[in-house]
């Protein structure tokens, strides 16, 4: 019998554990991959340039476009907590794959629809699907990048700001590409546009089979899940820091969001013709990469208060200058909205998930999209009442919402840095 040296046994163990932090890095490589490319070609609609013509084509003014806007919020509002919950119970990854072929069949539904009630139906069906999937790769993408982290020993904190942002980026690429390719298709079809929206949902479901989803998952403290649910909003509310950067994230994302449905028509009264429209729209994808591209270089050195405070500037700028003088060479700076997009999505999850348990983060996630779709209702009725009167107010409303409600949160931020 021959005994074996401590040091060659040491040196067995050392190795073992070195094929194991291995294969752990891999898979977890491996998923992020999966997490960013589903999250990628998920993240836009082919359909969105032409939209609005489509909701005109078939009878809808703009309030009613609005109408049927804010009853998605509103059932998305209704299933976006109870959804969260449910996926840090059960299954991350599953609830992707549901609601991205979901979401392909409601598309193809909607190439259909041909009145105002047949848009609210396929909207509420909507609201379902993306109250299932909210958070969902943002939880995911947290999860899989700490796992890196540690295996590599860098800092969780700046390489998820660095994932996040590079995914941002990958999702305004392809943004990109399905903006450019709306327009055309729409030219065709306005019905196939909506119909072929829902390919790259399908392309997604079938990449997230492929997740291995090993994140962490709630454990309730109470048998009953309404009163489990009740305890993470209240503990989420009371957490001043994270209080104030769920309220900035509403504000940050939701001044880009309500003026997109007056953003087609507002071209056309430009001068811009509807063969170009959707390039419009494609290129303000370009300036959302370029956004997202600054917040990887600059949004770590700049403090929370000034990170929202960069695109609030920026928003003020044009809206104020499209709904002052809405002309074929001030249309364009609508591109300073894309940046806005661009680095609100880099920057504003990272900041809330900073301060969210990794058990909740779905969770508190749908919590946040909550509140930020309560400010979407009453932002979407008045941007479309008003741009009804004129087109030019619904710039002018944007800023009159969302320059105030900035400071507001600048100053929480500050407070609670």
């Amino acid at each position: 019998m021959t005994i074996k040296h401590p040091l060659y046994i040491h040196s067995l163990f050392r190795n073992r554990h070195s094929d194991q932090n291995s294969k752990t890095l891999k898979s977890a490589t491996h998923n992020l991959r999966l997490v960013m490319a589903e999250s990628s070609v998920t993240a836009g609609l082919l359909a969105i340039p032409i939209m609005t013509p489509f909701f005109n084509s078939i009878g809808l003014t703009q309030e009613q476009i609005a109408e049927t806007q804010m009853i998605f919020t509103v059932i998305m509002l209704l299933l976006n907590l109870p959804m969260g919950y449910l996926t840090d119970r059960i299954s991350r990854k599953w609830a992707n794959v549901i609601g991205d072929f979901m979401q392909a069949f409601i598309l193809l539904a909607y190439s259909y629809v041909g009145s105002f009630w047949g848009a609210v139906v396929c909207e509420c069906l909507f609201g379902l699907s993306s109250a299932l999937t909210s958070g969902v790769d943002q939880t995911l993408l947290h999860h899989f990048t700490t796992k890196i982290a540690k295996e590599t020993q860098k800092s969780t904190a700046k390489l998820f700001k660095q994932k996040n942002a590079k995914l941002e980026e990958f999702r305004q690429i392809c943004n990109f590409i399905l903006l450019a390719l709306g327009g055309p298709i729409g030219a065709i079809s306005l019905r196939l546009a909506i119909a072929a929206s829902g390919i790259t949902c399908l392309i997604g479901g079938a990449i997230s089979l492929f997740i291995k989803d090993d994140s962490e998952k709630l454990i309730p403290v109470h048998q009953n899940p309404i009163k489990d649910l009740r305890r993470v909003i209240k503990q989420a509310m009371q957490n001043a820091p994270l209080r104030a950067r769920i309220l900035s994230y509403a504000v940050g994302r939701e001044m880009t969001h309500g003026i997109i449905w007056a953003v087609t028509p507002l071209f056309l009264s430009a001068g811009v013709p509807i063969e170009i429209v959707s390039f419009a729209w494609a290129g303000n994808a370009i300036m959302a990469v370029i956004g997202t591209r600054l917040a990887r270089k600059y949004a770590s050195q700049l403090s929370d208060a000034k990170t929202l405070a960069f695109p609030t500037i920026l928003m003020t700028i044009s809206m104020l200058t499209i709904g002052i003088n809405n002309n074929i060479f001030t249309i364009w700076l609508y591109g300073l909205m894309g940046i806005v997009q661009g680095w609100t999505a880099a920057t504003l999850n990272p900041m809330v998930q900073k301060h969210a348990k990794p058990s909740e983060q779905t969770s508190i996630l749908s919590f946040t999209k909550t509140i930020s779709g309560l400010l979407y209702i009453p932002t979407i009725w008045a941007i479309g009442f008003m741009s009804d009167i004129k087109l030019e107010y619904a710039a002018l409303t944007t800023v009159a919402i969302f320059l105030p409600l900035s400071l507001i949160c600048i100053q929480k931020l500050k407070k609670y840095a």
